[in-house]
């Protein structure tokens, strides 16, 4: 289940153990797309000189901080540096707001 690396419930909690049998943070299996409940699961990987919709979640990599897209547009091939909390980061054309540490 790779595919739920860096993957984040509605609520923003962590997908436990992504690269083996997906948990939510009750040990609740999840599908590579979707919580317990059908929810789909938020925060994807981020991903180099890709389109991003607004208000779209994603993370660097595991264990670094979420963003929150404020102005739909391409990644940079590069990942962006974390501003800080509450902070905004552009990358190519899209403009990220870092929403957690």
């Amino acid at each position: 289940m790779a595919t739920t690396l860096c993957r984040r419930d509605h609520l923003q909690r962590v997908v436990v153990d992504p690269t083996g049998t997906a948990k939510d943070s009750l040990g609740r299996n999840l599908t590579s797309t979707a919580d317990y409940l059908g929810r789909l699961l938020v925060a994807k990987p981020f991903a180099g000189t890709t389109a991003v919709a607004l208000g779209e979640y994603m993370q660097l990599a595991a264990g670094t901080p979420l963003f929150r897209t404020t102005v739909a547009g391409t990644t940079a091939a590069g990942a962006p540096t974390a501003p800080g909390p509450g902070l905004t980061v552009v990358s190519g054309t899209a403009t990220f707001q870092q929403i957690h540490p």
